[in-house]
């Protein structure tokens, strides 16, 4: 594996993380307080990355080129293989709808800039066909536009932090007292939920472990990094109540647009304005390809279809159609479709691959040329978490209804 792949595996990871949770999470956990956010986003992303790591184990013990419901169907037969795919459609619909949502708040915003008004749906369509035209075209030519996308996300990133730093009020950072809430559970691992493009990487680097499990970590460890940053300056900048707060973006706003637009009208700054603007851009879209190649790679193996032109049209239309579609009927969908989609993150990218991983070195006793350290113990300790982020998104959907 070349170092160049290496580190677009990397990007691959980061990118797929950072997207339009970020702009969500300030919004999300502001009434919890600054360090009670710092320790609920490590542990999330320590059994989060603990179960990236247990489904790379099951991919290299299943097959390099497999996906996930090779791998259920390997190690639960089936109703295993029925399952996952019943469970990855929905949840990769869902995240596919909230990005296209997100991305078309934004080109409804550029094109407002010219005195034009734009349907959100013709404005999701555009979206569609610019990330349709690149993961048709290959995980080579994917990755390329991500490391170049990837460029421009960490350059707006550190020009904000810059931008901001003189202007982050330490007592607004600790004002909210701190307190203990588990209801951001669901929304805070779907933002480490790079987890679905594990497949499509360990084929296109090649299925070499140790390699693999480095690319993992470091690419999980940047999003973690990104997330605290991120949470530093938005609540030490944004009050949490008051007419320009988070407590009123989350309840009336959009937090893909508004959160910069908070910024510009509190600062006064249009480094900063653009800055902002360009993260949640650049955050949209390294996410929206990453989600949509891992749904195309998915549907192709679960289909069997072979990747020719004729069939990469199909698998195009098929992963594009319906969230399009959900879109439609759900115009302001991005917070629901993530907060929905972190139950089916919960159960299919951290109850499964534990429960896997189980089965192949327990049950099955199946020889992966990847063991994770930890054993029977780490193990059901992963199940424990999800199970309790399941329980905690059924009570928030049960609070919605």
């Amino acid at each position: 594996m070349s170092l160049k792949n290496a580190v677009g595996g990397v990007a691959l990871i980061a990118g797929t993380a950072i997207g339009a949770a970020v702009l969500a999470l300030p919004v999300t956990t502001a009434h919890l307080g600054f360090i009670t956010t710092l320790c609920i986003y490590t542990i999330c992303w320590f059994f989060m990355t603990l179960s990236a790591l247990y489904l790379l184990e099951t991919n290299l013990l299943v097959g390099v080129g497999t996906n996930l419901i090779s791998m259920a169907e390997k190690t639960f037969g089936g109703f295993g293989k029925i399952f996952t795919f019943a469970i990855y459609l929905i949840l990769l619909y869902a995240l596919t709808a909230a990005y296209l949502d997100g991305a078309s708040s934004w080109i409804r915003h550029g094109f407002s800039h010219f005195n034009f008004q734009i349907h959100p749906f013709n404005a999701a369509i555009i979206a569609a066909l610019f990330t349709m035209c690149i993961i048709t075209l290959g995980t080579a030519f994917t990755d390329w536009t991500n490391r170049f996308l990837m460029i421009g996300l960490i350059s707006a990133f550190f020009t904000l932090g810059f931008s901001t730093g003189e202007n982050i009020n330490l007592e607004l950072l600790f004002l909210q007292p701190n307190q203990f809430d588990i209801t951001p559970l669901p929304l805070i691992i779907t933002a480490f939920g790079s987890a679905i493009v594990i497949p499509t990487l360990t084929e296109y680097l090649h299925g070499k472990p140790k390699q693999l499990v480095w690319v993992v970590i470091i690419g999980s460890l940047i999003p973690l990094i990104t997330y605290i940053i991120w949470e530093f300056v938005i609540l030490g900048v944004i009050p949490v109540t008051g007419k320009v707060s988070l407590l009123t973006i989350q309840q009336h706003g959009h937090p893909a647009t508004d959160v910069p637009l908070a910024l510009q009208a509190l600062l006064k700054n249009p480094w900063i304005t653009q800055a902002a603007t360009y993260f949640s851009i650049f955050a949209l879209l390294t996410s929206l390809l990453g989600v949509t190649l891992s749904l195309f790679d998915f549907l192709a193996d679960g289909l069997h279809l072979s990747k020719t032109f004729k069939h990469k049209l199909f698998l195009a239309l098929i992963t594009f159609i319906p969230p399009l579609g959900f879109t439609t009927f759900y115009p302001r969908g991005f917070i629901i479709a993530l907060s929905f989609a972190g139950l089916f993150v919960a159960i299919l990218l951290g109850i499964l691959p534990a429960m896997m991983v189980y089965q192949a070195r327990y049950r099955l006793q199946l020889k992966s040329p990847l063991k994770i350290l930890g054993g029977k113990i780490l193990l059901a300790f992963s199940i424990l978490f999800f199970l309790c982020v399941s329980f905690t998104e059924i009570m928030n959907q049960f609070k919605a209804f």
